[in-house]
Protein backbone atom coordinates (compact mmCIF):
# COMPACT_ATOMS: atom_id res chain seq x y z
CA UNK A 1 0.00 0.00 0.00
CA UNK A 2 1.56 3.02 -0.93
CA UNK A 3 1.86 6.96 0.61
CA UNK A 4 0.06 9.54 -1.10
CA UNK A 5 0.75 12.81 0.20
CA UNK A 6 -1.71 15.76 0.27
CA UNK A 7 -1.19 19.19 0.92
CA UNK A 8 -4.38 20.86 2.72
CA UNK A 9 -5.70 22.79 0.28
CA UNK A 10 -6.49 19.61 -1.84
CA UNK A 11 -7.66 17.52 0.80
CA UNK A 12 -10.22 20.35 1.76
CA UNK A 13 -11.48 20.64 -1.48
CA UNK A 14 -11.40 16.53 -1.94
CA UNK A 15 -13.67 16.87 1.31
CA UNK A 16 -16.00 19.45 0.05
CA UNK A 17 -16.37 17.18 -3.38
CA UNK A 18 -16.98 14.21 -1.42
CA UNK A 19 -19.49 16.01 1.10
CA UNK A 20 -21.28 17.64 -2.62
CA UNK A 21 -21.56 13.98 -4.50
CA UNK A 22 -23.67 13.02 -1.16
CA UNK A 23 -25.89 15.76 -0.52
CA UNK A 24 -27.09 15.59 -4.19
CA UNK A 25 -27.24 11.73 -4.23
CA UNK A 26 -28.73 11.60 -1.08
CA UNK A 27 -32.42 9.88 -0.40
CA UNK A 28 -34.81 12.71 1.03
CA UNK A 29 -35.18 12.93 4.29
CA UNK A 30 -37.67 10.85 6.23
CA UNK A 31 -41.21 13.02 7.47
CA UNK A 32 -41.00 14.42 11.21
CA UNK A 33 -42.96 12.37 13.65
CA UNK A 34 -43.57 8.77 13.80
CA UNK A 35 -44.08 6.23 10.84
CA UNK A 36 -47.41 5.28 10.29
CA UNK A 37 -48.71 2.93 11.60
CA UNK A 38 -50.01 -0.53 10.06
CA UNK A 39 -53.18 -1.01 8.74
CA UNK A 40 -53.66 -4.44 10.54
CA UNK A 41 -52.75 -2.78 14.19
CA UNK A 42 -55.17 -3.93 16.59
CA UNK A 43 -56.75 -0.82 19.14
CA UNK A 44 -57.97 -1.79 22.04
CA UNK A 45 -61.94 -0.07 22.65
CA UNK A 46 -60.05 3.20 24.23
CA UNK A 47 -57.90 3.67 21.87
CA UNK A 48 -60.60 3.24 19.09
CA UNK A 49 -62.78 5.46 20.23
CA UNK A 50 -60.08 8.58 21.10
CA UNK A 51 -58.77 8.06 17.16
CA UNK A 52 -63.04 8.17 16.50
CA UNK A 53 -63.74 11.25 18.41
CA UNK A 54 -66.70 9.42 20.54
CA UNK A 55 -67.15 7.72 23.53
CA UNK A 56 -66.27 4.04 24.44
CA UNK A 57 -70.13 3.19 25.20
CA UNK A 58 -70.30 4.27 21.09
CA UNK A 59 -67.79 1.90 20.06
CA UNK A 60 -69.43 -0.66 22.07
CA UNK A 61 -72.78 0.10 19.85
CA UNK A 62 -71.19 0.19 16.79
CA UNK A 63 -69.96 -3.22 17.61
CA UNK A 64 -73.20 -4.97 18.55
CA UNK A 65 -74.93 -2.86 15.66
CA UNK A 66 -72.19 -4.83 12.94
CA UNK A 67 -70.93 -1.39 11.99
CA UNK A 68 -67.52 -2.16 13.24
CA UNK A 69 -66.07 -5.41 12.86
CA UNK A 70 -63.78 -6.60 16.12
CA UNK A 71 -61.26 -9.64 17.06
CA UNK A 72 -61.91 -11.14 20.68
CA UNK A 73 -58.74 -12.31 22.16
CA UNK A 74 -59.16 -13.91 25.03
CA UNK A 75 -62.20 -11.80 26.76
CA UNK A 76 -60.95 -8.62 25.39
CA UNK A 77 -62.29 -7.14 21.82
CA UNK A 78 -59.70 -5.51 19.47
CA UNK A 79 -60.51 -3.49 16.46
CA UNK A 80 -58.42 -3.15 13.40
CA UNK A 81 -56.85 0.07 12.59
CA UNK A 82 -57.91 0.00 8.71
CA UNK A 83 -61.54 -0.71 9.63
CA UNK A 84 -61.67 2.22 12.87
CA UNK A 85 -60.71 4.65 9.85
CA UNK A 86 -63.17 3.14 7.19
CA UNK A 87 -66.19 3.69 9.89
CA UNK A 88 -64.42 7.27 10.54
CA UNK A 89 -65.00 8.13 6.68
CA UNK A 90 -68.61 6.35 6.73
CA UNK A 91 -69.50 8.28 10.14
CA UNK A 92 -68.30 11.66 9.86
CA UNK A 93 -70.22 13.95 11.68
CA UNK A 94 -72.19 16.86 10.36
CA UNK A 95 -72.49 20.53 12.16
CA UNK A 96 -76.08 21.49 12.56
CA UNK A 97 -77.81 24.86 12.85
CA UNK A 98 -78.41 25.43 16.56
CA UNK A 99 -81.54 27.27 18.14
CA UNK A 100 -82.11 30.59 16.36
CA UNK A 101 -78.99 30.50 14.09
CA UNK A 102 -79.09 32.06 10.37
CA UNK A 103 -80.99 29.49 7.91
CA UNK A 104 -80.27 30.04 4.52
Amino acid sequence: MAIVVVDRAQLIEDIRAIVRYELTNAAPAPAAGPPPAPADELLSIREAAELLGVTVQTVHEWKRRGLLKYHKLGSRSYLKRADVLAALQGHQRTVKAGKGAARG
